[in-house]
């Protein structure tokens, strides 16, 4: 029989690690599993999933043990020993969905927007981001499904292995709460790709983001453009720094930090592309300046482009 535990409602990751510990404590021998999330595999310890108030998250695991469904917040839908349904609140936050079969576990951070009809006239809730055009050259993009409210609290929440919320919130100045757009094909690919330089025998840990979400009026301040993949939240600007020294590492031996280390990563994300195609975008690749090193532009915009500056 399938175990239903829903937990006190919460919007942050404590109450995510006391739930993990709980069924960590409780569970019998360990047993690798595969988590189906609507339909699509995922082996990731944790992974993040973007949703609207009241739609729903289909759970199910490819272990003939049976699985246990914990959750924190929301309503856990009634299943059988593979597979549940989790229907998301009213209210925008992050809700921790935990699913264990023997002692192993994963962590579903299912995270609920506000959606985009309650962006009034560019505001959202006091927070300026802007108007979004009426359409746009960029096959895999529309206007945002909704916003991710990012507080003091949930600022760290986890959506992959190694990326947390904070890397792509925008830099514009501003009190909390504030709002982001964020696609989860993004974190795929940046996922995939860390994989893939880690493959070819660098190190790389995670791959650093100083920017990914920009709102439109952010943009159009800076003047990069009215349909920049930054405003979809389907776009990155990132560099390799496993040293920590807040630059590109010397990724081609030549003894600095340059262009030439850029271009690889480019071609990184070529292969990662040729590997897969639903993954890809624009990228480009832009020099080393006076206040930044090089670093490289991607995107899952569902075309392939590709430019350097």
């Amino acid at each position: 029989m399938p175990r239903f535990a829903p937990a006190p409602s919460s919007t942050g990751l404590t109450t995510a690690g006391v739930l993990i510990a709980l069924v960590l404590a409780l569970a019998a021998p360990a047993a690798a599993f595969t988590l189906e999330i609507d339909g699509t595999p995922c082996t990731w310890d944790v992974v993040g999933r973007f949703v609207l108030p009241h739609d729903t998250v289909r759970l199910a695991v490819d272990d003939t043990l049976g699985a246990g469904w914990t959750c924190a917040g929301g309503a856990l839908l009634s299943g059988d020993s593979a597979a549940a349904a989790w229907e998301a609140p009213d209210r925008p936050g992050v809700y921790p969905l935990v699913v264990t079969v023997g002692a192993e576990s994963r962590l579903v951070n299912a995270i609920v927007m506000v959606p985009y009809d309650s962006l009034k006239n560019g505001d959202l809730k006091g927070y300026r981001v802007g108007r979004y055009p009426a359409s746009n050259p960029f096959p895999n993009f529309t206007r945002p499904r909704g916003f991710i409210e990012i507080t003091e609290d949930n600022i760290d929440t986890r959506v992959s292995p190694r990326h947390t919320l904070r890397e792509f919130v925008p830099r514009q100045p501003g009190s909390y709460p504030k709002y982001l757009a964020l696609q989860e094909a993004l974190i795929l690919k940046l996922e995939l790709l860390a994989d893939l330089v880690q493959n070819k025998g660098y190190r790389c840990d995670r791959l650093t983001v100083f920017s990914g979400f920009r709102t439109p009026a952010y943009n159009a301040r800076y003047g990069s453009g009215t349909n920049s993949a930054h405003i979809y939240g389907g776009a990155a600007d990132l560099y390799l720094d496993a040293d920590g020294d807040g630059m590109m590492d010397d990724l081609n031996g030549d003894g600095s930090a340059s262009s030439g280390d850029a271009k690889l990563l480019v071609q990184f994300v070529d292969e990662l592309e040729q590997l897969h195609p639903e993954l890809v975008g624009g990228c480009g690749w832009y020099r080393r300046a006076r206040t930044r090193g090089p670093f490289v532009h991607t995107d899952v915009r569902g075309e392939r482009t590709r430019w350097h500056r």
